[in-house]
């Protein structure tokens, strides 16, 4: 069995499936990365931020499965918790705060690369 992102034979990258992000994930984040789309889950201790400048991201959609989030995006601020989502334009900063014990965030989106080459064309 897989663990963490793991590199298959064929090339796809897949993240391990798991009920829980307590002490039975090993890992602290899992990224899956193609020529287009990216997604990542990621485990943030209790005031822990994390930060991406304008270019480094494409349009994306960041879910929470556990824990509360202060979350700056395109000039805004959102405070979402468990089971709530938010879509942020491409090419716009974002911040990630846990304001919880812990949390879990899921983003998925297009790699900022591939949304600069399909702009040009």
């Amino acid at each position: 069995m897989k663990s963490g992102a793991d590199m298959a034979a064929d090339g796809i990258t897949t993240l391990a499936a798991a009920g829980s992000w307590g002490a039975a994930h090993d890992a602290r984040d899992a990224r899956a990365q193609g020529e287009l789309l990216a997604a990542e889950f990621s485990v943030f201790a209790a005031g822990e931020v994390r930060e991406d400048h304008a270019d480094a991201r494409g349009e994306e959609v960041v879910a929470i499965l556990e824990g509360e989030f202060d979350i700056d995006a395109a000039g805004e601020h959102y405070r979402l918790v468990a089971g709530e989502a938010i879509l942020i334009p491409p090419r716009e900063p974002r911040r990630f705060a846990c304001v919880a014990a812990q949390g879990v965030l899921y983003r998925a989106g297009l790699r900022a690369e591939s949304q600069s080459a399909s702009a040009a064309a």
